[in-house]
This record gives structure tokens, sequence and C-alpha cells, in this order.
């Protein structure tokens, strides 16, 4: 199943879907008239091998899927987990940055993300948002202008786990969890025909245009 014709398959589908296509260890192109690409690694869940969570080849579940995904999760103990990245390119903006990051609490252990806060604490102006996320910036008023955006406030709620960051020229969402999680959530077929890959850039991209003059 790991197969040229399993890759070449997986890679037509997510075409079909985001209009990216394959280019190296990436998926390269234009999503909703912006320039955009996506990519899946394995990453090592240090916290977990700290803790004694498993062997060397956890990621191997994320790889499998389904009934074969579980036994190498269960044979494993998943000590690496699927890092996937969405990123939409502005190219010659200036945008002060921030970030939108789920609350760390004794019920959600983030100390496997890479990718920081940018920038303060700040406020949001969103209710909802202020209460689920951590909200930072080095510009306060940046963040209300993008939050207030009801695009953006549409999908971030439907997003597990969001660390989504704004940066000078792009717009950036890492999603890193351990592949029993990432499936419980989106399932083992929207992760192997492109739809969990559509459904991330398409949140990018809002967050992009969330930073267009309204």
């Amino acid at each position: 199943m790991f197969g040229s014709g399993a890759a070449q398959q997986f890679a037509a589908m997510v075409q079909q879907r985001t209009g990216l296509a394959a280019e190296g260890n990436r998926f390269v192109g234009w999503f909703q008239g912006l320039p955009a690409w996506c990519r899946t690694e394995m990453v090592g869940n240090h916290a977990g091998a700290f803790r004694g969570d498993g062997g060397a080849f956890g990621g191997l579940a994320g790889l499998l899927g389904g009934g074969a995904g579980g036994m190498a999760q269960a044979m494993t103990g998943g000590a690496f987990f699927m890092k996937h990245e969405y990123v939409i390119e502005l190219p010659g903006n200036r945008l002060p940055g921030g970030s939108l990051r789920e609350n760390t609490s004794m019920f959600r252990d983030h100390t496997w993300q890479q990718r920081g806060a940018i920038g303060p604490r700040v406020q949001s102006g969103v209710p909802f948002i202020d209460q689920k996320y951590e909200v930072c910036s080095p510009d306060p008023g940046f963040m209300m202008y993008v939050c207030a955006s009801h695009e953006l406030q549409q999908h971030v709620g439907r997003w597990p786990q969001l660390n989504l960051s704004w940066e000078h020229e792009r717009v950036w969402l890492e999603y890193i969890d351990s592949p029993a999680r990432i499936s419980s959530h989106f399932g083992t077929a929207a992760q192997q025909n492109g739809d969990m890959i559509l459904q991330g850039l398409t949140l990018v991209a809002a967050a992009a245009r969330a930073t267009f003059a309204r």
C-alpha cells in the first residue's frame, strides 16, 4: 500500500480537491487564488518519550491508517507524532504578526508544539475566541482586526488543537498530534483522500483573507 501507485493516487486526489500538486515533500500551488503549500511529516514526541509512552515507530499508525494503523499504534505506543503544516504566502506584505493557539490546561498538553506564540497576550474582542484561545501579537489592534472576520470565526472553532500564526509574509497553521487523536477527529478517509488537507487550507486561506482591507 506504500507503492508509487498509492502515492500517485493520493497526489491526484489532493490536486483535485485543492489545486496543489506534489513537489518534493510538499504540495504546492494556488488555493482559492492565493499561493499555498502544505506538507506532512513525522516528528518525535519528546514529552511522550520522556514519560515512556512508546517506541520509535509510533508514527506508523498515521501512515497505515485503519485497523493496521491501530495495530501499529498499540505496538509502538505512539512516541512519534504527525506534523501537518498549511501555509499561505503573502509576498510583499509586512504584517505585524500574531497567533491564535489553544489554551494550555491540565486537560490539554501542548508541550510538543513547535511553533510558539507571537508576541504578548492581547484581546481579540471576540468573546468565544478570547475564552478558548491564547491570543498574542506585538500589535493588539492587528488581532482585533483579523479576528473580526466572520469567515475566520466560522472556521477556527472547527479545527482541533489550533496553532495558527500570522507572520510578516505568510499565514501558517501547524497541527501536531498523535495518529490516534488525528484519526479520531478527521477519520481515516479524510486523511487518505485529501479532505483533511482541504480543511486545513480553507482555514489558513480564511486567516489570510482576514488581513485584507474590508
